[in-house]
């Protein structure tokens, strides 16, 4: 990992779930961190008639599908977030390689599969990470770190991998989480 830029699983960046309380001192900000259910809702519920999502990307990358989407209160910011479908998960569920303007949450509840999540886990991520370093230039700010939550959906039995960058501008918290 070191000097690679490349956002990796290695155990020792992520933080379990109860560990947050002790790395985030806003508690606005851990709010929106540890969000249960849809993320997107939540946005959309704060933002109301300014909430926007607007899907990046949408392509193979290799043999897997990558999808990057942001969600904004007008034009500002508040998450960027990167979904990874391994080749063996789109072979078995085609359909993930065409979500569009969907959320990723509400296109897994239209489709009639078991659908688990994994607990969330959490890394506080400075710009040298190309995912962090990408949202950070979508949004138009410059900031020390900022945190990703990461989990992993099991459809029917088949992984899908998602990265959620929480921007500065969150719920309107005008930076909160320090910096």
């Amino acid at each position: 990992m070191a000097g690679s830029g490349e956002l990796n699983d290695d155990a020792q960046m992520w933080l379990a779930g109860h560990a947050l309380n002790c790395y985030e001192g806003s508690a606005s900000l851990r709010s929106w961190l540890q969000t249960p259910g849809l993320l997107t809702e939540r946005i959309r519920n704060s933002a109301g008639s300014s909430y926007r999502m607007t899907v990046l990307a949408e392509q193979t990358a290799g043999a897997d599908h990558v999808r990057e989407v942001e969600m904004a209160c007008g034009d500002v910011l508040w998450m960027f977030a990167r979904s990874l479908v391994p080749a063996a998960t789109l072979a078995q569920h085609p359909w993930l390689a065409h979500i569009g303007g969907t959320s990723l949450g509400e296109a897994l509840a239209q489709h009639p599969s078991t659908v688990e999540r994994s607990d969330f886990s959490y890394a506080r991520l400075t710009p040298q990470f190309e995912l962090v370093a990408r949202a950070l230039d979508r949004a138009r700010v410059s900031h020390d770190a900022l945190w990703i939550r990461r989990s992993t959906f099991s459809i029917d039995g088949a992984p899908l991998h998602l990265r959620e960058v929480f921007l500065p501008e969150i719920g309107g918290n005008g930076g909160g989480g320090g910096g």
